[in-house]
């Protein structure tokens, strides 16, 4: 059970809502979005997601707009 709640609280805390999604323009450095960002990332993104191609160099993060548990899950991919 403790598992099935650190669970639950990694999905909710993981959330990245739309309007602070806006706030993140393209070529800003990692630092400055630092704040912006919750912590931590979604910790379970689909295979399909994590396979995805990426920039060389980049590191990625991915972060559903909502806090809905049973809500099917979009993620937002951050690189």
């Amino acid at each position: 059970m403790p598992a099935a709640v650190l669970l639950a609280w990694q999905l909710t805390v993981s959330a990245l809502p739309p309007s602070r999604f806006d706030e993140l323009t393209p070529g800003r450095l990692r630092a400055e979005l630092t704040p912006l960002l919750p912590v931590p990332a979604h910790p379970y993104p689909p295979d399909h997601t994590r396979s995805a191609p990426r920039p060389p160099g980049a590191t990625r993060e991915f972060l559903p707009p909502g806090r809905g548990l049973l809500d099917e899950v979009d993620l937002y991919r951050l690189c």
